[in-house]
């Protein structure tokens, strides 16, 4: 079986493009991957031709060799875009490969250690007048846990981020909402790395009482020595990592153990084979996975798949309700009962998708622009 085409495509939407690479082999299977990288589509989808012309008439099989070929191709290695391209050929590749043998990917991955996969979705409350709204269809779902963001993003406010301002609603909201779900559902404090040390330790003080399961991205990711000053003084626990890109931007935080879980992103991080690799160099130190995921069903898929095989595997992000439209490109996906997926059984990864009708909606518009935000007074603030 060899690889005869790579063929990318970007189906447009509003706040978040969605990047999809098909590779077909002349044995008449095409496997199915996510390349999206929010704000930069269409880069991501240039990198991945440019990286599906090293894959042409290759074994699809070889999916480590082809993953170690298209990485060290390029010496100026390590961008967002190379590893976003990387992922979707990769996942694309596992796909093949549990199709060829007729068994789902987590039966390739040394098959299930679980049962079910315990799952969240997210919620926006801005005020804390707002979280019976928010949460309650969550809860009426069967929902046990979700993430939300009570410190407001730029976005929310024409006048910018007000950071200790945003601290103190923030404890509100998060009080109205431990409040509204009582003590069995679990809230997930997202702060996109927004927050610098101090900020981060006074938002988590003003919430500690509220147990959050844990604080998210609590400072920039490349900013290991604030890692380690958070580490020392926040009793939350903490998750980051969903912009890790490979094994090598994961060892600092797992060799000093600055974090709880680790939230790499299959479409980022360079895909299943990789994710894999990153998982069980965390289970060493005994700190669990929360795979990142605020993407499509394919790499919700590719995920849950990791999910069911990787031991020290925590808890899954997920888009929540999937928008109907984006349903409707999709045959098979996840099966979610009561805030639980089920285990993919179809070969592959578990999902198809209709190609005549993704490309009718590429040619329909561009990409979503990049994200940009600022603080109250004007200054360029963290996505």
């Amino acid at each position: 079986m060899r690889i005869q085409a790579v063929d990318p495509l970007v189906v447009p939407n509003p706040g978040r493009s969605y990047v999809y690479v098909l590779i077909k082999t002349d044995a008449g299977l095409t496997g199915l991957g996510e390349a999206t990288l929010m704000g930069r589509e269409r880069s991501v989808l240039e990198a991945v031709r440019d990286f599906g012309e090293l894959v042409l008439g290759q074994d699809p099989l070889r999916r480590e060799h082809l993953w170690h070929r298209l990485f060290l191709s390029d010496r100026r290695r390590n961008g967002a875009v190379q590893m976003g391209a990387i992922a979707g050929i990769d996942v694309a590749l596992w796909d093949i490969a549990g199709q060829a043998a007729g068994l789902p990917v987590h039966r390739l991955l040394g098959g299930p250690v679980r049962d079910r996969v315990w799952c969240y979705p997210h919620c926006h409350p801005h005020t804390p007048e707002e979280v019976p709204d928010a949460f309650g269809p969550l809860v009426e779902a069967g929902w046990s846990a979700a993430k939300f963001m009570p410190i407001a993003g730029p976005h929310e406010d024409a006048r910018g981020l007000d950071v200790r301002e945003a601290a103190k609603r923030a404890a509100r909201i998060v009080q109205a909402a431990r409040n509204f779900v009582g003590e069995a559902f679990e809230l997930l404090i997202e702060t996109h790395g927004r927050l610098r040390p101090v900020e981060l330790i006074d938002h988590a003080r003003r919430i500690e009482e509220y147990d959050p399961y844990f604080i998210e991205e609590p400072t920039r990711p490349e900013a290991v020595a604030a890692h380690r000053l958070i580490r020392a003084k926040v009793r939350a626990p903490l998750a980051t990592g969903e912009r890790l890109l490979h094994r090598w931007d994961a060892q600092p935080l797992i060799d000093e153990e600055l974090a709880d879980f680790l939230q790499p992103d299959v479409v980022h991080a360079g895909g299943i084979s990789e994710v894999w690799k990153i998982g069980v160099a965390a289970d060493s130190h005994l700190i669990q996975l929360a795979p990142h995921n605020p993407q499509s069903p394919v790499n919700t898929m590719a995920s849950l798949h990791l999910d069911f095989a990787l031991h020290n595997f925590a808890i899954q992000e997920m888009v929540w309700p999937t928008p109907a439209w984006l349903s409707d490109l999709f045959d098979g996906g996840p099966v979610i009962d009561h805030g639980f997926a089920l285990p993919p059984d179809r070969p592959g990864l578990g999902i198809t998708l209709n190609e005549a009708q993704a490309r009718a909606l590429q040619a329909k518009g561009p990409a979503a622009p990049p994200s940009l935000l600022t603080y109250r007074d004007g200054a360029p603030a963290e996505v």
